[in-house]
């Protein structure tokens, strides 16, 4: 069975865990082989969860090969038409917009500010609140500046590396002495 990249990464997209993963491709009729080749998991771990849950039985949990896809859209339109669109986004000057907050409580992410930081299904932005603006930044930009502000606390000429490991030999000489 040729396996879709696309198809799969759509059926595990809702799931957080590997575990759920699993079970969801399973009830999608994937090999177990393959769900683990996909996954980048042994076949064993596969198993295991799938076994497992059969043994736990149907006390209200997961029961094998019936893996709750309520979830699981076949086509992935965020919006049943550019009406329903324009009620949640509307672009002001090409560089703002106007975001109204879904029933569900989310926001949607235009496909022009995706792009502008190189985003896409299942990417990270981070969020940061200041006062009563929220500003979103790429996750590589927020790790980038993490990395900044923490170099910026380290004096020059200090390697941290170094400094740890001259830390750990005293501290094992000392539980040397003690012994």
């Amino acid at each position: 069975m040729a396996l879709d990249p696309a198809r799969l990464n759509e059926i595990v997209r809702p799931h957080s865990t590997v575990s759920d993963r699993i079970r969801a491709l399973d009830a999608a009729g994937v090999p177990r082989a393959d769900i683990a080749r996909f996954l980048g998991k042994r076949y064993q771990h596969v198993r295991n969860v799938l076994e497992g849950d059969a043994v736990q039985g149907g006390g209200g949990g997961y029961v094998l090969g019936k893996a709750d896809l309520s979830g699981l859209q076949e086509e992935t339109a965020m919006f049943a038409d550019d009406v329903d669109r324009q009620r949640f986004v509307q672009a002001r000057l090409g560089v703002h917009f106007r975001l109204v907050i879904r029933p569900d409580g989310s926001i949607f992410v235009p496909a022009e500010v995706a792009a502008s930081f190189g985003v896409g299904p299942g990417d990270v932005l981070m969020g940061h609140i200041s006062g009563d603006d929220f500003n979103l930044v790429s996750g590589q930009t927020a790790l980038r500046r993490a990395q900044e502000a923490v170099r910026k606390m380290i004096p020059p000429g200090v390697n941290l590396a170094d400094e740890l490991i001259a830390d750990r030999r005293r501290e094992a000489e000392r539980e040397e002495a003690d012994d």
